[in-house]
């Protein structure tokens, strides 16, 4: 941008301020040309500020588009128990339909054993080495002479191949009117594979007897908990299960035992859940509602303004309204579900959707199957439908990404016109200052020479 910054000239000769008038003669020259691409910068940033918009709203339908294609939609299953207090269930998609009669006997737990009683967590066992198995796996913690009770607890909870086993200290009764410190083992899992069986190796020469470390063996445990598997059947057959959480009795299905209760029997049904496929409509609806509102925003004429949107009369802004409003508005499927209408979508003059579930539930009751096909079908299903409309328009190098680098060159083209207008003003305002500089200088002269005729008059 040409500028007078810098710039200290006054008339010498003339008394002119030489340096306002140059500025001011420039301003004047490159003003109509600025304000120009001032205005042409404007209105580019404004449409790429609404095909942003635009693009970003368009790309949310067709992602919701892409979510009504969830086979899994179709598959989800609801579970009921009819005696929740003794079990619950769930159901993976797919799983098949029915009423399954189950009947809890026993619930499974975790072994627990107790050591004998000590006189406080600092006591001292023994020394060597304590060895825990289980079905699952085994582990070895050392003991050194002087470890106390809770140096041994901490042993076991710390050892590094310990996934089975936690210890504790409780303080308890020592039936003679104090307490006393016993040392409990706890299996982490249940079921009788996750027993388990402690064994020493004393330090005093005797593994198994009741002194020293082989205190700590299971021979000489106390067993507070037994550890059991959970006994139940389904259907009259009979199932082992080594935890509550009991998986793949019948495929995709899972029960959650709760309470054994020999002889009550508990109906679990699994149903069809029309939640996902309501959800992912409701969505689609309120994205494309949200495209909508964004579409007449950037396009619609405000009268009381007198001011149009940035992207009125926007080909395609327009294109992509038409091909929606076209496609949705007509048949897209072959079968009982030909279109949106007939799963309770409707568009308004204002291109509004409303969506009534009532009457997609009585149509995902009556014909799942027909739903699923006008839904999700490769090649007629309105989500293919919609996502092959919106492609072409938001697909890498598309319409709208073309559209974006046509205008971010057109930018580029206004800062390097901008560019070139400041230097021919700068040239322009060099040739102003030659120009005033030599009319100062000639002024000077002028009255140099008439002071000059004046002293010889009045000296003659």
């Amino acid at each position: 941008m040409a500028s007078s910054a810098g710039l200290s000239i006054s008339g010498v000769g003339s008394g002119l301020d030489i340096q306002g008038i140059v500025s001011q003669l420039v301003q004047a020259e490159g003003a109509p040309r600025r304000n120009i691409l001032d205005q042409r910068e404007s209105t580019f940033e404004a449409t790429l500020s609404g095909l942003s918009k635009l693009k970003s709203a368009t790309s949310d339908v067709r992602g919701a588009a892409f979510d009504l294609k969830n086979l899994d939609n179709f598959r989800t299953r609801s579970v009921s128990s009819s005696n929740e207090d003794i079990l619950t269930a769930t159901a993976d998609p797919g799983t098949a339909l029915g009423t399954y009669e189950v009947e809890v006997s026993q619930l499974a737990s975790a072994q627990k054993q107790a050591s004998g009683g000590f006189a406080d967590s600092s006591a001292t066992v023994g020394s060597g080495q304590l060895d825990f198995a289980t079905g699952a796996g085994s582990f070895s913690v050392s003991v050194a002479a002087g470890d106390s009770l809770a140096d041994i607890r901490d042993k076991v909870n710390s050892a590094n191949d310990n996934d089975y086993v936690q210890a504790s200290i409780l303080n308890v009764d020592d039936g003679a009117g104090g307490t006393e410190a016993r040392l409990v083992f706890s299996a982490t899992e249940t079921g009788t594979d996750n027993a388990v069986t402690i064994t020493a190796v004393d330090d005093d020469g005797n593994n198994t007897d009741a002194a020293g470390l082989s205190r700590l063996a299971s021979a000489n445990l106390q067993e507070l908990n037994a550890a059991q598997d959970a006994q139940l059947t389904v259907d009259g057959l009979d199932v082992t299960s080594s935890t509550n959480y009991v998986e793949g009795v019948v495929q995709g299905m899972a029960l959650d035992l709760n309470k054994a209760e020999p002889g009550t029997k508990v109906d679990v049904t699994v149903g069809t859940d029309n939640s996902p496929v309501i959800d992912a409509l409701n969505d689609f609806v309120e994205k494309y509602n949200a495209l909508n509102s964004t579409y007449r925003d950037l396009t619609d004429y405000d009268a009381e303004a007198e001011q149009g949107g940035v992207l009125q009369g926007d080909a395609t802004a327009n294109g992509i309204n038409r091909s929606l409003r076209s496609t949705l508005g007509g048949n897209l499927g072959t079968g009982d579900i030909q279109n949106i209408a007939d799963l309770g979508i409707q568009i308004d003059a204002e291109g509004q959707m409303t969506f009534d579930e009532s009457v997609a539930e009585e149509a995902l009751n009556s014909d799942p199957q027909a739903v699923k096909d006008f839904i999700t079908d490769p090649t007629d299903g309105l989500a293919e439908q919609v996502d092959s409309v919106l492609q072409p328009y938001l697909q890498f190098d598309g319409i709208l990404d073309n559209r974006t680098d046509s205008i971010n060159r057109s930018l580029d083209r206004i800062d390097d016109q901008r560019a070139a207008l400041d230097r021919r003003l700068d040239r322009y305002q060099d040739s102003l200052i030659t120009q005033f500089t030599a009319m100062d200088k000639m002024v000077q002269s002028m009255q140099s020479s008439a002071s000059y005729l004046s002293r010889i008059g009045v000296n003659t």
